[in-house]
């Protein structure tokens, strides 16, 4: 059976159904690659929120590469083994993990970014076991032992100084897209990812009801096991950190876009079942076999930024500022699909328009 799929510029959307689809819409020159490192979107534990097993699967089957898996530690995926975290002190009160997640914990860590405190408490170490009950509960432990796979924790590398020496990380970065916003990006890679340069570098990303996708997806390697200060005040600082992320990581790497509903589609609903991290309330629905992909980011993103909801719109906004300033950066030019266009291709993965 033919795969049913839609094709704009580099973009391809595509239905699938099992690996040999998705090898069969891979180019040869991911094929080919000896390592494929890939970075989920395990942003949370939310139900439709995250990378699964059965979506990694899927795409291991269909590689025949050695895979590195890559991510950070985050406090909002963090909370398995204590649905509230560690509990510490902020001057005369009692706070805990989840506090930081909204409101008042969140400006606290935008006005103290030291993690410090956490790294010296008795934090550090259960996130560790945070992560390891992580991988374990959803099936990750078992589908990377299984397939031989390195799992590598930028986070751990990054704070036990295993990084990139970063001038040499500036020299290479600045030589291809001129000076990071963020001068201290520049020590964030890991010396692991360095002596990996050249490899293909897949961006995993969740079709979320936020329309967060693969260039978004590059934030969550920044260290921090959460990031409002990479966001700022009134979210000012968030796109020169995502742009810088993305340089940081084009300038090492070959870089794929993949972007995924195919076991779960989530959509957003006032009255939802589930109730994000992120997003407020939600419903899922059963995925039908929806993938997007494309070597180039920007243009992908693109495009399903194009595809969003128009009910909810505002959401998509948030991002668009991001994708026009990516485009800039890295000479891409935009070809907008006009607003209610290909009416059929949005209903594949907008169950709210079925």
């Amino acid at each position: 059976m033919s795969i049913q799929k839609f094709i704009s510029g580099s973009t391809t959307l595509a239905k699938i159904g099992s690996s040999n689809d998705l090898k069969n819409l891979f180019p040869e020159s991911l094929l080919n690659s000896e390592t494929i490192i890939i970075k989920p979107n395990w942003v949370s534990t939310d139900p439709a929120d995250f990378t699964d097993a059965s979506t990694l699967e899927m795409l291991f089957r269909a590689l025949d590469s050695r895979i590195v898996i890559i991510e950070s530690y985050i406090l909002a995926r963090s909370l398995n083994l204590s649905p509230h975290g560690l509990s510490f002190r902020i001057g005369e009160r009692e706070v805990d993990w989840k506090w930081l997640l909204k409101g008042d914990g969140w400006n606290w860590l935008i006005e103290n970014p030291d993690w410090e405190w956490f790294k010296n408490g008795p934090h550090w170490e259960h996130i560790r076991l945070e992560d390891q009950e992580f991988l374990d509960r959803y099936g990750f432990s078992e589908l990377f032992e299984r397939f031989n796979v390195t799992y590598l924790n930028v986070t751990e590398e990054v704070w036990n100084a295993r990084n990139a020496d970063p001038a040499l990380v500036k020299r290479v970065v600045d030589s291809r897209y001129g000076p990071l916003k963020f001068d201290e990006l520049y020590r964030v890679l890991p010396a692991a990812l360095y002596n990996l340069r050249g490899a293909t570098l897949i961006s995993l990303a969740r079709l979320k009801m936020y329309a967060s996708y693969t260039i978004k997806n590059f934030f969550g390697l920044i260290p921090d096991p959460l990031r409002p200060w990479w966001h700022g005040p009134q979210g000012d600082r968030i796109v020169d950190s995502i742009l810088d992320m993305n340089k940081l990581y084009h300038a090492f790497f070959k870089i794929y876009g993949i972007c995924e509903a195919i076991y779960t589609s989530a959509f957003i609903a006032p009255d939802g079942k589930h109730d994000g991290i992120y997003c407020g309330r939600y419903n899922v629905t059963d995925g039908s076999g929806v993938i997007a992909m494309g070597p180039d980011l920007v243009s992908l993103d693109a495009f399903l930024l194009d595809m969003a909801d128009p009910e909810f719109i505002w959401i998509a906004d948030l991002n668009r500022d991001c994708i026009a300033r990516a485009a800039k950066d890295f000479g891409v030019e935009l070809n907008h699909l006009p607003p209610g266009s290909l009416p059929e291709v949005r209903g594949w993965f907008l169950p709210s328009l079925d």
